[in-house]
Protein backbone atom coordinates (compact mmCIF):
# COMPACT_ATOMS: atom_id res chain seq x y z
CA UNK A 1 0.00 0.00 0.00
CA UNK A 2 2.63 2.29 0.91
CA UNK A 3 4.64 1.66 -2.61
CA UNK A 4 1.67 2.61 -4.67
CA UNK A 5 1.17 5.59 -2.67
CA UNK A 6 4.36 6.79 -3.07
CA UNK A 7 4.36 6.00 -6.84
CA UNK A 8 1.29 7.85 -7.07
CA UNK A 9 2.61 10.95 -5.73
CA UNK A 10 6.03 10.65 -7.49
CA UNK A 11 4.49 10.44 -10.91
CA UNK A 12 2.35 13.58 -9.96
CA UNK A 13 5.10 15.06 -8.73
CA UNK A 14 6.86 14.49 -12.02
CA UNK A 15 4.22 15.80 -13.81
CA UNK A 16 3.68 19.20 -11.89
CA UNK A 17 7.37 19.86 -12.00
CA UNK A 18 7.46 19.38 -15.96
CA UNK A 19 5.25 22.69 -15.17
CA UNK A 20 7.75 24.47 -13.93
CA UNK A 21 10.63 24.02 -16.41
CA UNK A 22 11.82 26.54 -18.98
CA UNK A 23 11.04 23.80 -21.83
CA UNK A 24 11.19 25.54 -25.61
CA UNK A 25 7.74 26.74 -26.14
CA UNK A 26 6.65 28.19 -29.70
CA UNK A 27 4.19 31.28 -27.80
CA UNK A 28 6.13 31.48 -24.50
CA UNK A 29 6.66 34.83 -22.81
CA UNK A 30 9.94 36.14 -21.56
CA UNK A 31 9.91 38.67 -18.03
CA UNK A 32 12.13 39.93 -15.77
CA UNK A 33 12.37 40.00 -12.15
CA UNK A 34 14.58 42.22 -10.19
CA UNK A 35 14.66 42.06 -6.52
CA UNK A 36 15.87 44.89 -4.07
CA UNK A 37 15.51 45.94 -0.48
CA UNK A 38 12.15 46.14 -0.34
CA UNK A 39 10.72 45.93 -4.11
CA UNK A 40 10.31 43.84 -7.20
CA UNK A 41 10.87 45.48 -10.94
CA UNK A 42 9.33 43.43 -13.66
CA UNK A 43 10.02 44.02 -16.78
CA UNK A 44 7.38 42.76 -19.45
CA UNK A 45 7.56 42.48 -23.50
CA UNK A 46 6.35 45.95 -24.82
CA UNK A 47 4.79 46.38 -28.74
CA UNK A 48 8.47 46.13 -30.50
CA UNK A 49 11.03 43.64 -30.07
CA UNK A 50 13.21 45.71 -28.00
CA UNK A 51 10.20 47.42 -25.93
CA UNK A 52 10.20 46.45 -22.49
CA UNK A 53 7.64 47.99 -20.21
CA UNK A 54 9.21 48.15 -16.52
CA UNK A 55 6.40 47.78 -13.95
CA UNK A 56 7.31 47.98 -9.96
CA UNK A 57 5.18 45.70 -7.34
CA UNK A 58 2.99 44.37 -10.49
CA UNK A 59 3.88 41.19 -12.68
CA UNK A 60 1.60 40.80 -15.28
CA UNK A 61 1.08 37.72 -16.85
CA UNK A 62 -1.18 36.04 -19.84
CA UNK A 63 -3.63 33.30 -18.87
CA UNK A 64 -3.08 30.21 -20.42
CA UNK A 65 0.56 30.92 -21.72
CA UNK A 66 3.74 29.55 -20.68
CA UNK A 67 5.96 32.66 -18.88
CA UNK A 68 9.59 32.47 -18.44
CA UNK A 69 10.40 34.75 -15.42
CA UNK A 70 14.08 35.57 -15.22
CA UNK A 71 15.18 36.14 -11.70
CA UNK A 72 18.04 38.25 -10.14
CA UNK A 73 18.91 40.79 -7.22
CA UNK A 74 20.73 43.95 -6.91
CA UNK A 75 21.78 43.99 -3.63
CA UNK A 76 21.36 40.11 -1.06
CA UNK A 77 19.88 37.00 -1.97
CA UNK A 78 15.91 36.98 -1.75
CA UNK A 79 13.32 34.57 -2.82
CA UNK A 80 10.43 34.57 -5.63
CA UNK A 81 7.22 32.95 -4.49
CA UNK A 82 4.12 33.28 -6.01
CA UNK A 83 2.15 30.27 -4.03
CA UNK A 84 -0.62 30.12 -6.29
CA UNK A 85 0.92 29.78 -9.55
CA UNK A 86 4.50 28.47 -8.95
CA UNK A 87 7.44 27.14 -6.30
CA UNK A 88 9.95 29.43 -5.19
CA UNK A 89 13.23 30.36 -6.78
CA UNK A 90 15.82 32.14 -5.39
CA UNK A 91 16.82 35.68 -6.77
CA UNK A 92 21.06 35.97 -6.35
CA UNK A 93 22.98 39.18 -7.17
CA UNK A 94 24.83 39.08 -10.64
CA UNK A 95 22.90 35.90 -11.62
CA UNK A 96 19.50 35.08 -13.56
CA UNK A 97 17.27 32.03 -12.14
CA UNK A 98 14.89 30.82 -14.52
CA UNK A 99 10.84 29.88 -13.42
CA UNK A 100 8.01 28.87 -16.10
CA UNK A 101 5.21 29.65 -14.66
CA UNK A 102 2.14 28.97 -16.44
CA UNK A 103 -1.45 30.72 -14.83
CA UNK A 104 -4.53 29.05 -16.07
CA UNK A 105 -7.02 31.85 -15.05
CA UNK A 106 -7.36 35.33 -14.78
CA UNK A 107 -7.37 36.98 -11.48
CA UNK A 108 -5.28 39.01 -9.35
CA UNK A 109 -2.70 36.30 -7.27
CA UNK A 110 -0.13 37.72 -4.22
CA UNK A 111 3.19 37.14 -4.21
CA UNK A 112 6.16 37.80 -1.55
CA UNK A 113 9.74 37.32 -1.10
CA UNK A 114 10.46 34.16 0.62
CA UNK A 115 14.12 34.59 1.76
CA UNK A 116 14.88 37.00 4.71
CA UNK A 117 16.03 40.20 3.39
CA UNK A 118 16.42 42.40 6.37
CA UNK A 119 14.24 44.74 8.46
CA UNK A 120 11.33 45.58 5.57
CA UNK A 121 11.14 41.80 4.38
CA UNK A 122 7.83 41.70 5.79
CA UNK A 123 6.64 44.25 3.02
CA UNK A 124 8.49 42.89 0.56
CA UNK A 125 5.40 41.83 -1.09
CA UNK A 126 3.98 42.17 -4.95
CA UNK A 127 0.56 41.43 -7.04
CA UNK A 128 0.02 39.30 -9.76
CA UNK A 129 -2.35 40.23 -12.24
CA UNK A 130 -2.87 37.71 -14.60
CA UNK A 131 -4.94 39.05 -18.48
CA UNK A 132 -7.29 37.42 -20.99
CA UNK A 133 -5.82 37.54 -24.15
CA UNK A 134 -7.40 40.50 -25.25
CA UNK A 135 -6.40 42.13 -21.92
CA UNK A 136 -2.62 41.04 -22.69
CA UNK A 137 -2.69 42.39 -26.18
CA UNK A 138 -3.88 45.73 -24.47
CA UNK A 139 -1.77 46.25 -21.67
CA UNK A 140 1.50 44.84 -23.72
CA UNK A 141 0.03 47.08 -26.67
CA UNK A 142 0.19 44.14 -28.86
CA UNK A 143 -3.47 44.51 -30.61
CA UNK A 144 -4.70 41.45 -31.93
Amino acid sequence: MTGAVLTALMIYAFFVGLRTIPLPAPDVVRISAEADQYNWTFGHPGAGPEDVIEVEGILHLPAGRPVDLSVSATDVIHAFWAPRLAGKIDAIPGHDNVLRLVADQPGIYRGQCAEYCGTGHSAHVFSVVVHSPDSWARFTGQQP
